[in-house]
């Protein structure tokens, strides 16, 4: 078995039957720091968590929020967040509007919806070792650098101490 991926996930969908069957497939892969929200307004009261990724439906019922919207607090609360639309909104303009304001992707809810959120996950977790990895790399390479300096200065020491 995988072990557990604690990548924080938001899952914002007002469809209650699919927000968990969300969260199954999410479970099934191992996620297991994943929060489900009925809107918009109740996620941006949480987004202190600071999610790594948000689901976010862009029809969010009447009288509240919709993705766009949530996604502009998003942008200036939460700006690593990467928000991921999956929505039945089968729509070019607002697919343009939203992935020019900074969405990591536009799914529209089919048959391989799922499959291609799986996909992004993926692609996201992936992306964040790298950064770490790299994170990592540099903080060695100047540990190296410091180190190779100090035995530099020990060396010339250590000749000036012979010779003076």
């Amino acid at each position: 078995m995988s072990k557990p991926n604690h990548t924080c996930i938001f899952v914002v969908e007002d469809d209650l039957m699919y927000s968990r069957s969300i969260l199954h497939m999410l479970e099934a892969k191992n996620f297991v720091n994943v929060r489900l929200f009925p809107n918009g307004e109740e996620c941006l009261e949480q987004l202190h968590l600071e999610p790594e990724v948000i689901l976010l439906d862009y029809w969010l019922g009447e009288g509240k929020l919709n993705g766009k919207e949530v996604m502009e607090v998003i942008r200036n609360k939460s700006p690593r967040s990467k928000v991921i639309f999956l929505t039945a909104m089968d729509n070019l303009k607002i697919a343009r509007e939203t992935m020019a304001m900074g969405a990591y992707d536009y799914v529209v809810k089919t048959e391989s919806a799922m499959e291609r959120v799986k996909n992004l996950l993926r692609r996201i977790v992936f992306e964040k070792q790298i950064q770490e990895e790299n994170r990592m790399l540099r903080r060695s390479r100047r540990l190296i650098l410091f180190l190779v300096l100090l035995l530099g200065l020990a060396t010339v020491g250590i000749f000036l101490l012979r010779f003076f």
